[in-house]
């Protein structure tokens, strides 16, 4: 039939592609996203929790660990009883809320 397209993919160009600076890039200036919505919303005390959230690019991720992606963390020492919360503290869970809230 006339108008049928074929596609082959390449796979190892795709993964080429998939660990360049480009996708790298767009992986931190959407993590940056996340952490910017985490700073917004961050409950603030002493101002550490919030002024400690990092964005890295990383390799090696996704399920194939084949591509490169982006890892948005806090580096307070106490921000997993901050984000998980503790016997004394309610969690407040601010890192997966702004990285699940839709534009």
């Amino acid at each position: 039939m006339a108008g049928d397209v074929r596609v082959r993919v390449y796979r190892k160009g795709v993964r080429a592609m998939l660990n360049t600076t480009m996708i790298a890039t767009a992986m931190v200036r959407a993590g940056e996203v996340i952490a910017d919505r985490a700073r917004a919303t961050a409950p603030v005390e002493t101002g550490v929790y919030r002024d400690s959230f990092e964005v890295w690019a990383q390799r090696g991720m996704g399920a194939k660990k084949d591509r490169t992606g982006a890892m948005v963390i806090n580096t307070a020492r106490h921000a997993a009883a901050v984000e998980y919360g503790t016997g004394d503290t309610p969690a407040h869970h601010t890192l997966w809320r702004a990285a699940v809230r839709r534009q």
